[in-house]
């Protein structure tokens, strides 16, 4: 039940990023930064509510994944496949995110290597 709902939270900071940086035009910084600082406020206020692992890795998975919302829709206009990349940016996070424990930009990397394989089916389905 957690763990589903830390993917519904990679999906929805995916998506929800692309959203203001594409639709609403507030640019890949603000349009990541303001999701995540107020979901991370959210999380803060209701912390005691919600189970310690919730608490603690939603934060990290939805700035994570708003990396992948930077994206810009010239080059990736599909909300499915973005979203699919949310999902997957968690599954990598989960999995791997005790092997990058002391090392600064473990989040953009895993973000990007996210983007790529779905950006590759992008490109695929084009051809």
């Amino acid at each position: 039940m957690i763990v589903g709902s830390l993917y519904i939270v990679g999906l929805a900071g995916a998506l929800i990023a692309f959203i203001l940086n594409n639709n609403f035009k507030m640019g890949i910084v603000v349009g990541s930064a303001l999701p995540s600082l107020v979901f991370a406020l959210l999380v803060m206020v209701f912390a005691p509510y919600l189970p310690i692992t919730l608490a603690t890795e939603a934060p990290v998975i939805f700035y994570g994944a708003a990396f992948i919302g930077m994206a810009s829709n010239k080059i990736l206009s599909s909300y499915l496949l973005i979203g699919i990349a949310g999902f997957l940016f968690t599954f990598i996070y989960l999995f791997t995110s005790p092997y990058f424990e002391g090392f600064g930009g473990a989040l953009g990397t895993t973000a990007a290597l996210c983007f790529l394989p779905v950006w590759s089916i992008s490109l695929l389905k084009k051809k």
